[in-house]
């Protein structure tokens, strides 16, 4: 990772040319005049008053500069923040890395579980850790693993939901996480065709990626992420927002602290702890 020069800028702790070494194309530079767009943007899908929304943080396993920044934005404003944590990656360093950044005792946190290692287990399709290609024994073996470690780090600051590796997951794995108490999911798309809500486990579903976005063209993303603010601030139904913290340049630093100042200053949005969440997952 080229982290450039020493000498900080904009405020972020970060260094003046800091790169992660994956991001999307429309977060290369700034396009001119971004912060006005994404004003307007938010002011026209104004039509939901006071939106429900919250941000969901994925690969959670280490500290380190970009870490930090993304847990000090979050404090500034106020705003809890969902940390899907790997806790296969979790070693004894790496935790008081975490709690360095991000207290245990700070209520800000939604610490849950993000599958056992992220490893791709599917021999044709889709990457997933826990699809349809593996088998039932083995995804149990893991999840209650993972579930153990998650237990014993982080108490009763857990919470009951586990986000799947890629957003997917299978009716198998459902299953073990009924009969393991969890109580939601949260994933980007629908539960598998066949499932059945019967064991009254919940998606608390993300609407907006920010950060593993595809498109090669990134003016031209910009403006389609704009839309996507605009279309779901319109709509009356939480929001979940999903965060990669390893992906984000300096400008998708400065990006989300405008979308959350915007949002919390000027749409007066109620943002939703994720552990209540897990409680109440039916909660407006």
């Amino acid at each position: 990772m080229n982290t450039g020069p020493s000498k900080k800028s904009n405020g972020l702790g970060l260094p003046e040319n800091y790169r992660p070494r994956h991001f999307a194309a429309l977060w290369q530079d700034p396009p001119h005049g971004w912060r006005d767009h994404l004003a307007a943007a938010i002011q026209e899908g104004g039509g939901n008053q006071m939106p429900k929304i919250f941000f969901r943080a994925d690969d959670i396993g280490a500290g380190g500069q970009p870490f930090e920044v993304l847990c000090r934005l979050f404090r500034r404003y106020e705003v809890p923040l969902a940390m899907a944590v790997v806790p296969a990656w979790i070693s004894s360093i790496r935790k008081k890395q975490l709690f360095d950044a991000a207290p245990l005792d700070e209520p800000l946190w939604g610490w849950h579980q993000h599958g056992w290692r992220h490893v791709n287990w599917e021999r044709s399709g889709k990457n997933s850790e826990f699809g349809e290609q593996r088998p039932f024994e083995k995804q149990m073996r893991d999840i209650s693993q993972g579930c153990r470690k998650m237990q014993e780090i982080f108490g009763d600051r857990l919470a009951e939901v586990f986000t799947p590796p890629w957003n997917r997951l299978s009716n198998a794995t459902i299953k073990i996480l009924h009969e393991l108490n969890f109580k939601a999911v949260s994933m980007t798309g629908p539960f598998p065709r066949g499932y059945k809500n019967t064991e009254g486990l919940k998606n608390l579903r993300i609407q907006l990626d920010l950060h593993t976005r595809k498109a090669k063209d990134g003016i031209s993303d910009f403006k389609t992420l704009l839309e996507e603010i605009t279309v779901l601030l319109g709509k009356r139904e939480r929001i979940g927002i999903m965060i990669h913290h390893q992906r984000m340049t300096s400008f998708a630093f400065e990006f989300l602290e405008e979308l959350l100042h915007l949002l919390k200053n000027h749409s007066k949005a109620h943002f939703l702890d994720f552990k209540e969440l897990a409680a109440n997952p039916n909660e407006e």
